[in-house]
């Protein structure tokens, strides 16, 4: 990535350890709770006009909290941000994509998933689609994206202790396979790309003895190779993210 990618990567990173974790996406309170999920998912397979012009808030209200986020980052947007609270708003009222699997009255995946996107802060359309990493990532990508954000609610955080006797200078310009060999490479909480996908930063959320979390494993990846690994705490991302912010305007 260059210099400005790389400074909005930081960012994002930062607001994804303090501010879009599962925990923290919205209070619980407004979260819709799975008899409404299941109630609204049957409404809206049956009819997408359920919550056409709905909310973004309406739809966690009333489908719960999505499986995976994607959002669609224009760095232009961000560069009139002055706060971490102001890039919050600009990333959650642009382009969102929301995806939601379908599963089978016996609970079991049936194999397609809702896809829902949203501008400005309202859902626009809705889509059913194969659910599969494929189909999540052959979005179409307007021209004006420079960095895309896959959240993913419902992974797993990993035991700090898993990593504390790894040398990760080891795996420095090594195919990204070695590495992963150690970690569940589909387990990461979230992914910043590019948008020809060929360069791209790995988190995954690091839980402590106590069960919170104050760290993220953060993986560069390019074609293939790892570019760097480093383990970040989420009051240190927060500092270079401010620094970057007042300081490359």
């Amino acid at each position: 990535m260059n210099l400005k990618k790389t400074i909005y990567s930081i960012i994002l990173i930062g607001m994804f350890v303090t501010g879009c974790s599962k925990n923290n996406i919205k209070e619980p309170s407004k979260i819709a709770d799975e008899e409404t999920h299941q109630k609204t998912m049957t409404k809206v397979q049956n009819n997408a006009n359920e919550i056409i012009g709905k909310d973004y808030d309406y739809v966690l209200k009333n489908m719960g909290v999505p499986y995976c986020t994607t959002y669609y980052i224009d760095a232009e947007l961000m560069e009139s941000a002055n706060t971490i609270d102001e890039l919050n708003k600009i990333v959650t009222a642009n382009n969102m994509r929301l995806i939601y699997p379908k599963y089978t009255s016996d609970n079991e995946l049936d194999g397609s998933a809702l896809y829902i996107e949203i501008n400005n802060y309202k859902v626009i359309g809705v889509q059913t689609y194969e659910f599969s990493d494929y189909d999540i990532e052959t979005e179409a990508v307007r021209s004006n994206v420079d960095i895309i954000v896959d959240q993913y609610n419902e992974k797993i955080t990993l035991p700090i202790e898993k990593f504390k006797n790894i040398d990760f200078k080891n795996y420095i310009h090594k195919d990204k396979k070695e590495l992963y060999s150690l970690l569940d490479e589909d387990s990461s909480n979230f992914e910043a790309y590019d948008k020809e996908r060929k360069e791209k930063i790995k988190g995954y959320f690091l839980k402590e003895n106590d069960g919170s979390f104050k760290n993220v494993l953060t993986i560069y990846e390019k074609d293939n190779l790892i570019e760097s690994i480093d383990i970040v705490s989420a009051d240190k991302t927060m500092n270079v993210v401010k620094s970057h912010l007042y300081n490359n305007k």
